[in-house]
């Protein structure tokens, strides 16, 4: 019964048998997976093995049919055992990634998708920050953070960080990227709308940064009112196709006034009636908190990468043939 403890797994999935080391879903955040939960029944421990066998007269362990999962493929499980023995793993493409993480999801090995979902993690030179680029719908709950900047004591609003669950040990500042033509930028108001999931994301996301900064229930909800954006000369802007269109830009001054140095009545709406709104394609973005007109919080996107459709006929150019 101990050696039988103590022994490798044996597991077949697909077409294929593996014979998995206990050890290899020992680190953070793969611990609780498909494989221990599902040989805890029957490997809970030495003393209880086989929970329920009548052991009167038990010469031996009983035979055991090793478990299957006919549905998964060996080979990319072969793949996430290669990774999780340590060694490197070319991506090939991004359907190739999906199929890793695809799987990650379904053995509940969560530190290991951490690793696999696309990011990059750099140090800015000019800010001497720690930066991460994230897709948006990968960003967890449980890795936001905020980092407040003070003067004299007093909060001056801050930045949102970010840390993967179960692999960074730093947090870095957050940059999330919003793809599929999700978002919307009114110039006139400098104000941005999002669209289908990404809007429920981005509120879910502020409404965590709002639980981090402790705000009290008094608070108006962080990204309540359509949310703030700011493009400046450090904004890279690519517009219907031309890049860096100085014709385009918004004069530095008008993109961090925004609408409060505008009267009312000859504000822009901002919905999407909003004559001649930017349709972003994809960008990438920072997050800043800093206190509005009123005294509370609001957000801040600040633009550090955008591909933008200006017209229909744009973006029709770039459909392609069936």
């Amino acid at each position: 019964m101990s050696q039988l403890f103590e022994s490798e797994r044996f597991i077949q999935i697909g077409d294929r048998h593996f014979q998995i080391p206990r050890d290899i879903f020992s680190g953070p955040g793969d611990s609780r997976n498909f494989f221990t939960l599902g040989f805890a029944a029957f490997f809970a421990s030495p003393s209880e093995v086989f929970p329920g066998l009548d052991r009167q007269g038990l010469l031996r362990p009983p035979a055991i049919i090793p478990p299957s999962v006919p549905d998964r493929s060996a080979d990319v499980f072969d793949e996430l055992l290669h990774l999780l023995r340590g060694y490197p793993l070319h991506i090939r493409n991004e359907d190739h990634r999906a199929s890793l993480l695809r799987d990650c999801r379904y053995f509940h090995l969560r530190g290991l998708e951490q690793k696999l979902i696309p990011h990059q993690i750099t140090t800015n030179p000019f800010s001497h920050r720690l930066e991460i680029v994230i897709r948006l719908e990968d960003v967890r709950p449980s890795g936001i953070q905020f980092a407040s900047h003070t003067v004299s004591a007093s909060p001056m609003g801050g930045v949102v960080t970010y840390t993967r669950p179960f692999v960074d040990e730093s947090a870095a500042d957050l940059v999330v990227e919003i793809g599929n033509e999700s978002s919307l930028i009114h110039r006139g108001s400098m104000r941005a709308d999002f669209l289908g999931l990404s809007k429920q994301r981005i509120a879910s996301l502020l409404q965590t940064v709002g639980k981090k900064m402790n705000l009290p229930d008094s608070h108006p909800p962080l990204g309540q009112a359509p949310i703030k954006v700011r493009v400046d000369r450090e904004t890279d802007l690519t517009v219907d196709g031309e890049q860096d269109p100085q014709h385009l830009r918004i004069p530095r001054a008008k993109a961090e006034a925004g609408e409060d140095d505008v009267p009312a009545a000859k504000r822009p709406r901002v919905d999407n009636t909003d004559d001649g709104p930017w349709v972003v394609r994809t960008g990438q973005w920072r997050l800043q908190v800093q206190t509005g007109p009123t005294g509370a919080y609001e957000v801040v996107l600040v633009a550090v990468k955008l591909d933008i459709y200006t017209s229909a006929q744009v973006r029709n150019r770039s459909r392609k043939f069936l």
